[in-house]
């Protein structure tokens, strides 16, 4: 078992998630107008903030029937009440940075009776009545600047403000927007889109399926990585 420290940086939707809540819910309120924006942010056209912006500007709902909807297609990820107490149990810290609204989360998270978890999310800005629409979304102030993402909207950024020092950093994502953390961490558990990513990068990564065996995987890894640095420095030595 490692014994350093170890933060665990966490996209939220399609990764503590079993399926991606937002397309989802965009679907079920405006059609597929949303995935030509989404196809913006996997070409590295459009940051993913800003095209996730534009994807909620799209929406006339109310904004409880929003929120339900986000809530209501939420569970969680296979493993993650295990992985969760596993990481508490180790001195480990869960941090959530994500583009997703923080409401809707944090209401997932409570009606799961998920152990707490430090959350930076957006929050849902309304412009209408009651705080209805039209909406837009006003960022953590985690997110950093950065020439992929676009201004105060990287997550690689949130990273190097979040780690502290001598912390073992494990990221987990799945979209456009994780890439950056992912060439920050230590090791990445990726799925989807960002596994293509970091596989097209040579990063270190593994395939994201089922959180209860991420901790053993951490474990093999990091022993695996030790046993390699003592036989460079036996190698030096001779």
């Amino acid at each position: 078992m490692y014994t350093r420290a170890m933060l665990a940086f966490l996209d939220y939707d399609g990764t503590l998630t079993t399926h991606e809540c937002n397309e989802i819910v965009l679907t079920r309120f405006v059609g597929d107008a949303w995935r030509p924006l989404e196809a913006e942010a996997k070409a590295d056209r459009m940051g993913h903030a800003e095209v996730f912006d534009r994807q909620i500007g799209l929406i006339r709902a109310p904004r409880a029937e929003l929120l339900g909807a986000l809530v209501a297609a939420a569970a969680p990820a296979p493993g993650l009440p295990a992985f969760l107490a596993g990481l508490e149990a180790r001195g480990g810290r869960p941090v959530i940075v994500s583009a997703g609204l923080r409401e809707a989360i944090a209401a997932v998270w409570s009606r799961e009776h998920l152990p707490p978890v430090e959350l930076h999310a957006s929050e849902l800005v309304g412009g209408g009545p009651r705080g209805g629409p039209p909406y837009r979304l006003a960022f953590s102030g985690v997110l950093g600047d950065c020439p992929r993402c676009g201004p105060k909207a990287c997550k690689g950024a949130a990273l190097r403000a979040l780690r502290r020092p001598g912390e073992l950093v494990v990221a987990f994502g799945d979209g456009a927007s994780d890439l950056c953390p992912a060439r920050e961490a230590d090791l990445t558990f990726a799925r989807g889109h960002l596994a293509k990513r970091c596989a097209a990068e040579g990063l270190e990564w593994r395939e994201l399926n089922d959180f209860g065996t991420v901790l053993a995987q951490v474990d093999e890894w990091l022993a695996r990585r030790e046993a390699q640095r003592s036989g460079g420095r036996s190698e030096a030595r001779r």
